[in-house]
C-alpha cells in the first residue's frame, strides 16, 4: 500500500490519496453488507395451462377457468413460502400444445408444470423431460385419490401425470329442435344420458336435416370439424358407432381390415351430401361449432361437466319435476363416452431446486381444501371433495352410472402428441380429406381408402413413439 503523506502547507491528504483510501472504504462496506446478509435470487417457476381449460367451480363462483385458479393458488403458495419464488402462468391456444411445450425445452419461457388433459401429457413422458413424480404424493393423498385415477397417470409403474378432475365425455342436444320435428319419442326425461341405436341416430339427423333446409336459416343437427387437432378425440369415438375395436391384440389401430370402422367412416361421409354438418366441415374447427350451438343453429355438440355449456344446463333445470326443458344428453353414436382426466406434469429444466419447488407447489394445492374443491363442478378425483359437493354438482349420478359405457381411447400409447407426425396432428389431417368434395361432387378418398391412409399414418406414429421413447432418469 502507498505511504499516506500529506501536503504540509495545508496539512491535508493529498487529493489521490483520499480517493484511493474512499475507494477502499466502500468497497470494504459493500463486502461486509453483502456477506452479512445475501439476497437469495428469486426462482421463477413457469406454468402452462391451454386457454381451452375452463371451470364450474361450484366451491368459488369467481372462478371461470384454470388459469384463474392457479393464479390465485399460486399467490397464496408463494406468500406462505420459505423460499423467494415468483410463479407466471401462462395460457396458450387448444391444440398447440407442440408449440407451446416441445418447442419450448431449453428456453427461457420452457414449462416447469403443465396443466393439461392426460391425453395431451402422455406424449411428453416419452421425452424424457417430465420428472417422476411418486413422492409427492404424502399418505394423505393416497388415501383420498381413487387408484383408478392414479393408474391412469402413471407409466412403466412410475406416476408421471397427477389428476385433480375429470371429465366425462357426451353429446348434448336441443330437444326443442328435435320436438319441433317429430322426434319427441327420443327424448328421456330426467337427468339422464340416452344411447340411440345407428339406424335411430340417421333417422334423427336426417329429419333435422330436412326440416333446417326448408327453414333456410342455416342451421344443422350434428357437430363435425376438421380444422385441427381440437377435439379430435370426439370424432375418432364416434369411428366406434358400428361397434368393435380401433385397435389390434398387439395394440396397433385397425382400421383398413376393420369393416365396422369402415362402414363408420361411410356414415360420417354420407353426413355431408345428407346436410347433417355445418358446409365445409374440414374448414371448421370444435370452437366454431361450440359458437353454432350456443347459438341455437346447431342441434348436438359435445359435452361434459367442465363445458361452458353447463351452466345454461343448470339454468335449465327444474329441480321439482327434475325435467329439463330445452336440453337433453346422449352417448356418441355407437353409445360410447370418454373419460378425460385432467391434471398435472412437471418437467426437469437442468435445475433441481425448481424441481422441487415445484413439487412443493403441486403438494400444497393438493393438501389445501380450498384449492382441492374446486374440481367439485366437474368430477373431482378427491373422495373428500366428492362427498362433500355430491349433491350440488347436477348429472354426476347419471355419468357416474355412464361410465360404463367408457372407452379406452389412446392405450397409454406414445407420441399420441407433441410431434409434427403425431397421431392427433395426423388423424384430423385424413378426416379433413374423408369430408372434401370437388368441383365436380367427388369426394378427395373413399371411406375404405381413408381407412388404410389412417392405419398406416397412425401405426407409423405409435412406431415412431415407440422408438424414440426416452424417460426421464
Amino acid at each position: 500500500m502507498k505511504n499516506i503523506t500529506f501536503n504540509k502547507k495545508t496539512g491535508k491528504m493529498k487529493k489521490g490519496i483520499a480517493a484511493f483510501l474512499l475507494q477502499i472504504i466502500i468497497a470494504v462496506s459493500f463486502c461486509l453488507s453483502g456477506c452479512a446478509g445475501q439476497k437469495e435470487p428469486e426462482k421463477e417457476i413457469i406454468i402452462k395451462v391451454p386457454h381451452t381449460s375452463t371451470m364450474n367451480c361450484i366451491s368459488n363462483e369467481n372462478i371461470k377457468n384454470v388459469r384463474t385458479l392457479l393464479e390465485l393458488a399460486s399467490e397464496d403458495f408463494t406468500a406462505q413460502y420459505d423460499k423467494k419464488v415468483k410463479i407466471k402462468v401462462v395460457e396458450f391456444e387448444g391444440g398447440e400444445e407442440t408449440k407451446a411445450i416441445t418447442n419450448s425445452f431449453g428456453k427461457s419461457d420452457a414449462a416447469d408444470i403443465l396443466y393439461d388433459g392426460f391425453f395431451n401429457m402422455s406424449s411428453f413422458i416419452h421425452t424424457g423431460k417430465v420428472v417422476p413424480i411418486d413422492d409427492v404424493l404424502t399418505p394423505e393423498m393416497k388415501e383420498d385419490i381413487s387408484p383408478a385415477y392414479l393408474e391412469q397417470g402413471r407409466f412403466d409403474n412410475k406416476l408421471y401425470m397427477l389428476p385433480y378432475m375429470s371429465s366425462e365425455n357426451i353429446l348434448i342436444y336441443n330437444r326443442e329442435m328435435l320436438e319441433k320435428y317429430g322426434l319427441s319419442e327420443y327424448i328421456d326425461e330426467g337427468a339422464v344420458i340416452s344411447n340411440w341405436s345407428i339406424e335411430d341416430w340417421t333417422k334423427i339427423l336426417n329429419t333435422l336435416a330436412d326440416g333446417f333446409a326448408k327453414e333456410g336459416k342455416g342451421r344443422v343437427p350434428m357437430m363435425m370439424y376438421a380444422k385441427d387437432n381440437q377435439g379430435d378425440t370426439h370424432i375418432m369415438t364416434m369411428l366406434r358407432a358400428f361397434g368393435g375395436d380401433l385397435f389390434d391384440s398387439s395394440n396397433h389401430f385397425d382400421f383398413a381390415d376393420n369393416p365396422d370402422v369402415i362402414s363408420a367412416l361411410r356414415w360420417l361421409q354420407n353426413g355431408v351430401d345428407a346436410g347433417w354438418y355445418l358446409p365445409v366441415p374440414y374448414y371448421k374447427t370444435m370452437s366454431d361449432n361450440s359458437s353454432k350451438f350456443k347459438m341455437d343453429e346447431l342441434a348436438f355438440y359435445n359435452f361434459n361437466l367442465g363445458s361452458s355449456t353447463y351452466s345454461r344446463v343448470i339454468e335449465d333445470y327444474n329441480e321439482e319435476t327434475n325435467t329439463f326443458k330445452k336440453y337433453g344428453f346422449v352417448n356418441y353414436p355407437g353409445n360410447h363416452c370418454t373419460i378425460f382426466n385432467e391434471g398435472f406434469e412437471i418437467f426437469d429444466n437442468g435445475d433441481s431446486e425448481k424441481i422441487e419447488i415445484a413439487k412443493d407447489f403441486i403438494r400444497y394445492f393438493y393438501e389445501t381444501d380450498k384449492w382441492l374443491e374446486c374440481s367439485a363442478g366437474s368430477i373431482p378425483v378427491s373422495k373428500k371433495v366428492m362427498e362433500k359437493y355430491k349433491d350440488d354438482i347436477l348429472l354426476l349420478e347419471a355419468f357416474s352410472q355412464n361410465a360404463v359405457n367408457s372407452v379406452d381411447y389412446t392405450h397409454n400409447l406414445p407420441n399420441w402428441q407433441g410431434s409434427e407426425n403425431s397421431v392427433r396432428n395426423v388423424f384430423y389431417k385424413e378426416i379433413a380429406l374423408l369430408m372434401i368434395k370437388d368441383a365436380d361432387g367427388n369426394f378427395a378418398v373413399t371411406p375404405e381408402e381413408c381407412a388404410g391412409n389412417l392405419q398406416e399414418k397412425l401405426n407409423t406414429a405409435i412406431s415412431e413413439g415407440r422408438k424414440n421413447s426416452t424417460l426421464h432418469e
